[in-house]
Order: structure tokens, then C-alpha cells, then sequence
């Protein structure tokens, strides 16, 4: 909780309007928003203010129409244990920084590959937008994520990040009919794929 993450002021990003739920217009100014006014802080001073935002980078994997789906079973995160995420990811951090490199592609990039074995390979990347809930759950308030779908050309995926489980790819009316046992941003994502 010492490292130094990438977070943004609430009324920096919530300058023009404040949202509920995944942005999906004006997807690209909120990218650069993210860029051009995001500063890195300590992670244990930002989980409850509710002032700055974390930034979280988000990959969904998709098969065909299957989406792959992990269980949190133990990490540090633990108000998300026993929550299946739909997107892998996590914080963005300074060893992201790269000369000539964008931090938010490094950072979905390092995210994906701590978290799972890719045996596939990535045919297309889409950005979908950004998601922030405001609600009475205190993880909620503090994050907001830049969510990406990867369509790949198989489903060699695997989990490799200790605390996740494998549950495979499920198909969309699978996600809806189980949301309770999704994380909260997931329950208002698949509403878009």
C-alpha cells in the first residue's frame, strides 16, 4: 500500500458532468484526461478519499461471444473476495511510465499479463469507456476504470495471479442471469457488450 499509483481529482474528472455507471461518449476526451492530469500517489493515502479517484485499467477477453470470467478468492482487495470480475486489471503504476510509451496501454498491458497465461492471441483491442459507480460500497467511490474489450482467436487463458481462480469463457446470458455474483463495475458492463 506504500507504491504510488496513478489517481485523478473527483473535480478534475467529474469537471464537465458526473456520471453513474460506464461513460461511453466523449470516451477519447476522458483518455486524455486521464493522461494530461493524472498524478501518481500513495495508494494507502487514497483508499478512503474519496477526492481522488484511483485509475484502474480494465481488459474484458472475449471469444467469439464467450467472455472469460475469474473468481477473487483471496487478494488484497478483500471487500471484492468471493466476487467474480469479468475485466482483469488493477492499478497503474509508476513503473508504467515509459519514454515514447502511453502509461494507460502499458499499464492494461502489465495487468493482463500478471493476472493470466495468454495463450491466445489478441486479434482486436476496443475501448468501451470509463466506469465509475457512486454508491454506499467504499471501493466504488475511491476507483474509476478505463474498460477495454480484447477479442482473441481461442480461449488459452488460465489464471496466473495467486488469490484468482479460473472460471472459463460464459456467455453473455450467463453473466446477466449470475450478476449478483459479479463484481459491482462488471454488473453495469455487461449491460454494453
Amino acid at each position: 500500500m506504500d507504491e504510488k499509483i496513478l489517481c485523478i481529482k473527483g473535480e478534475t474528472l467529474f469537471k464537465d458532468e458526473k456520471w453513474n455507471g460506464l461513460m461511453t461518449s466523449d470516451k477519447e476526451k476522458y483518455l486524455s484526461l486521464l493522461r494530461d492530469e493524472g498524478e501518481f500517489r500513495v495508494r494507502k493515502d487514497l483508499e478512503s478519499d474519496p477526492d481522488y479517484k484511483q485509475v484502474i485499467a480494465q481488459v474484458i477477453l472475449r471469444y467469439k461471444d464467450k467472455f472469460f470470467l475469474h473468481r477473487q478468492v483471496k487478494k488484497n482487495e478483500d471487500r471484492l473476495n468471493s466476487l467474480c470480475p469479468l475485466p482483469l486489471g488493477g492499478h497503474i503504476e509508476e513503473i508504467d511510465l515509459g519514454k515514447d510509451k502511453d502509461i494507460l496501454e502499458t499499464a492494461l498491458e502489465r495487468e493482463l499479463h500478471e493476472e493470466v497465461v495468454l495463450g491466445s492471441k489478441i486479434l482486436k483491442k476496443t475501448y468501451l469507456g470509463l466506469i465509475y459507480i457512486e454508491d454506499e460500497n467504499p471501493v466504488n467511490s475511491v476507483q474509476v476504470g478505463f474498460v477495454y474489450v480484447f477479442d482473441l482467436d481461442g480461449v488459452d487463458v488460465h489464471v496466473n495471479e495467486e488469490g484468482l481462480e479460473d472460471i472459463g469463457f460464459v456467455s453473455l446470458d450467463y453473466l446477466k442471469t449470475n450478476s449478483e455474483k459479479l463484481t459491482y463495475w462488471s454488473r453495469m458492463i455487461i449491460y454494453h457488450l
